[in-house]
């Protein structure tokens, strides 16, 4: 028997020593090192990297189509599927596998614009959602976030993405780290300023192309005010001193759409979608087209890169901006990502995206790019007037006085 157990542990110490010689079997490699690998060659130089990354990310078509948000009873039944906010986390992941194989592999502490477009899943889900528990979401459906993962990547004929492997499992809570850390305190994740990767020029027939666009847009908005409903403090004391028009316990009050930066920049995005759609010959590739929003870190109000006032393209300074917004149109040539802003309220044509950051303090500045969407509530209240008298509109038989806000 001895002699036995002696052959059995003999045996057993010669296959150890093999494994050791000729090396443990190799363990299964991540799919972020296999993107490394296919997409960072492909990317071409490292000044269209940041761009040229786009090409191989999910996005939303520019669109004309006017969508309804889900009513009360709609959002109460809907909440009971978790597919959307499923498919959302799966996007994000994805996003941040393209994007971090473009550079080398990298995993940033924090969402930079170097990133944008990684939450684009994201900033489209309708459901509440706060990213800050986008961790532990995770945990809970992993199963079928990567059902989504698996279809991804296939849709995008890269690398066949392996659930089962443990490395991705790895990556992918150091890309929800990430996030979590980008977000701010209502749950909503950002890119944070920063010196941007990209050097594309906008070529002059794309200039040209976006300036009639803009030019279209302000006879637009021109023509629009916003309508606003809003409840009366005190119904006496209104139609007495003030003598606003009250319905209800309301009050009816409009602003001009120019100035407005969320209204200028939505009916600027509009226009760039219907603009894409009344030239179907133009080789424009694949055009996305985003509403940017800048909102303080933690201050109050946005502050600007130097001094302490923004200016009009005359020279005119504004008041406190507590939030601003403009629009984003990524233009494809050849595969080559060009990113342009229109934003009438710091520059009279279009400029480069770079361009149009160097305006923010980078410390005191979180971006939020929000894939153009036209809302049917949205559109309610950007409106022409049926009758302008004095300082008061009429819209559908009600009137609507100036909003007490000057600038």
């Amino acid at each position: 028997m001895k002699r036995y157990l002696s052959i059995l542990w003999g045996a057993v110490l010669l296959a150890g020593c093999c494994a050791f010689a000729y090396g443990a079997p190799p363990v299964q490699e991540g799919c972020l090192k296999k993107l490394v690998r296919r997409l960072q060659p492909a990317a071409g130089e490292p000044g269209r990297a940041a761009m040229n990354r786009l090409r191989w990310m999910r996005f939303y078509l520019p669109t004309v189509k006017i969508a309804e948000r889900e009513g009360f009873w709609e959002r109460l039944f809907h909440s009971f599927s978790e597919a959307d906010k499923q498919r959302a986390v799966a996007s994000y992941l994805y996003q941040m596998y393209i994007s971090s194989a473009v550079y080398g592999g990298e995993i940033p502490p924090r969402l930079t614009v170097n990133y944008l477009g990684v939450l684009n899943g994201l900033e489209r889900l309708e459901a509440n959602f706060d990213a800050r528990e986008a961790l532990a979401y995770y945990q809970k459906n992993k199963a079928e976030i990567k059902k989504w993962l698996v279809q991804f990547f296939k849709e995008a004929a890269l690398p066949v993405y392996q659930p089962e492997n443990a490395r991705n499992d790895i990556t992918e809570k150091a890309f929800l780290k990430t996030l979590a850390r980008s977000t701010l305190e209502h749950g909503r994740a950002g890119y944070v300023l920063a010196a941007p990767r990209w050097n594309e020029p906008l070529p002059q027939a794309d200039q040209k192309w976006l300036q009639e666009v803009q030019r279209l847009a302000a006879a637009d908005i021109r023509q629009k005010v916003v309508l606003y409903e809003e409840n009366a403090a005190s119904l006496s004391s209104l139609d007495k001193l003030s003598g606003q028009y009250t319905d209800g316990g309301k009050v009816y009050l409009f602003r001009p759409a120019g100035k407005e930066c969320a209204a200028c920049s939505y009916l600027t995005c509009s226009r760039v979608c219907r603009q894409v759609q009344a030239q179907p010959s133009r080789n424009w590739g694949l055009m996305q087209v985003y509403q940017l929003q800048l909102r303080p870190l933690k201050a109050s109000q946005l502050r600007p890169a130097s001094g302490t006032k923004f200016f009009s393209p005359q020279g005119k300074a504004y008041p406190d901006w507590f939030y601003h917004e403009a629009v984003l149109v990524i233009l494809n040539h050849g595969k080559r990502h060009i990113p342009v802003v229109l934003d009438p309220f710091l520059a009279e044509g279009p400029m480069a995206f770079s361009q149009w950051l160097a305006h923010f303090s980078p410390q005191h500045t979180v971006l939020y790019a929000y894939p153009f969407q036209r809302w049917s509530d949205t559109e309610e209240r950007l409106v022409r007037p049926d009758k302008v008298k004095g300082n008061k509109i009429w819209k559908d038989g009600r009137s609507y006085k100036p909003y007490p806000v000057e600038y």
